[in-house]
């Protein structure tokens, strides 16, 4: 017979209490492993009908009537601030010129005193077509902490003469019939501004084909399906359109001028009058020639930092649920879907992996085709590298300094929406 003392005993009961607590241990990560599995299961398909529904309520803004116009304008006065620097820049004065629209129209093309290269270019435009109105004003440097942009556009409203405004890119397109798809908006009932919809249709390098495919990947799936839910609460601001009665009502685009996403202000001084914002289906393209990979980045960046420091941090928490609801999670989960293959290589995770970038490149062929025509069907093949790399480039700006570069001007953004110039741009002569 064999005689445990009593240390014994207790040595083992200490050991049946240790193995059961590691057995504990290891089924609750194993339930929590399955857990995450259903999860992740869940998620992946919840991901895939997200994207359909959206492509649903694309199709369906696309299919409603434009509405009828009640006042036609006398005048419709479109205002371009105009800064050198990018290649395209004649070419998409001149595509705006040779726009055909109903509308009477004149341009005021707004450029810096000191900016001789954006001079030139005007002025052998305005020979080149002697038939259209166009008003060159030429404006000093704005003061520290103005934003160029609407120091121009205050500027300009001094001599526009139309009934109604449009704001202009200088780096944006209007389509022949573009504005009678947008002013009869500013006809419905509390509607004080509408706009339009961006794409881009530079593919002449690498970097360039990038963001195209970036942008034309995001931006009907971002804009069209988030004013199912919500009123607009900001706007594109390569374009848009008010009238001039409403403009002065809100007081112009004085006060503002502090604030660098212009677009935001503008939406943000519009809604606090107790007007509404009207996305139209205008499809306005946008051409930008990207140097090289540091321009790529600065470029991607600039674009998170804005709406970061200026939409979010104004945003109810309503809106903020429905732009990372509508955005952030469906753009970071293709980094996931890519890892999970990686990591974990399997039928299941590869096999999601081909049919969600499947999915995801037949979505693009297809808005493409139906509402932007303007993409190269072997470019295709790149949208599901785009997908990937958007949330490292999400994550990067997130760390990345608060400094941006437009053209030259170097500023430092601040908490807020705020900034200040680093570094102006030197002479472009």
């Amino acid at each position: 017979m064999v005689h445990y003392s009593e240390r014994s005993i207790s040595r083992l009961e200490n050991d049946h209490g240790y193995c059961d607590r590691i057995d504990r241990f290891v089924n609750s990560i194993l339930l929590t492993m399955k857990q995450l599995q259903k999860f992740w299961r869940g998620l992946a398909i919840a991901m895939i009908i997200q994207k359909c529904w959206k492509l649903w309520l694309v199709r369906r803004f696309f299919a409603r009537p434009i509405p009828q116009q009640q006042r036609e304008p006398h005048l419709v006065s479109i205002m371009q601030p105009i800064l050198s620097g990018d290649p395209t820049l004649r070419d998409c004065l001149a595509a705006n010129l040779a726009m055909h629209t109903r509308y009477h129209h004149e341009f005021l093309w707004l450029i810096d005193d000191d900016d001789p290269t954006a001079h030139a270019i005007c002025n052998e435009l305005v020979v080149a077509f002697p038939q259209k109105r166009v008003h060159i004003i030429s404006l000093p440097a704005p003061a520290e902490r103005t934003n160029p942009k609407t120091f121009k556009l205050n500027a300009g409203l001094n001599h526009a003469r139309g009934d109604v405004i449009c704001v202009l890119d200088d780096d944006t397109r209007l389509p022949d019939a573009g504005l009678e798809q947008c002013l009869p908006f500013l006809d419905q009932p509390q509607v004080g501004l509408a706009f339009g919809l961006p794409y881009y249709r530079y593919f002449g390098n690498l970097w360039s084909t990038l963001v195209t495919l970036f942008v034309n990947d995001q931006s009907l799936l971002t804009y069209v399906p988030y004013t199912a839910l919500t009123q607009p609460f900001t706007i594109n601001g390569m374009f848009y359109a008010m009238r001039r009665d409403v403009l002065d009502d809100v007081g112009g685009f004085r006060g503002i001028e502090h604030v660098l996403a212009d677009d935001f202000a503008v939406a943000s001084r519009l809604r606090e009058h107790g007007y509404t914002l009207a996305q139209t289906p205008l499809r306005h393209a946008i051409s930008t020639h990207v140097r090289d990979h540091r321009h790529y980045l600065s470029l991607i960046q600039r674009w998170f930092i804005f709406p970061r420091e200026s939409l979010l941090r104004h945003l109810g928490w309503r809106d903020q649920a429905i732009v990372y609801g509508l955005g952030a999670l469906p753009a970071t989960f293709p980094l996931v879907v890519v890892l999970s293959a990686l990591i974990k290589p399997s039928r299941s995770t590869v096999g999601y992996a081909i049919g969600y970038f499947g999915v995801s490149m037949a979505a693009f062929r297809w808005l493409d085709q139906a509402y932007l025509h303007v993409t190269p069907k072997h470019y295709t093949w790149l949208v599901p590298l785009v997908e990937a790399i958007f949330p490292l480039q999400l994550i990067a700006a997130l760390f990345a300094p608060q400094t941006i570069n437009w053209r030259g001007h170097v500023m430092q953004i601040e908490h807020g929406g705020g900034f200040h110039f680093v570094q102006r741009r030197a002479n472009s002569g």
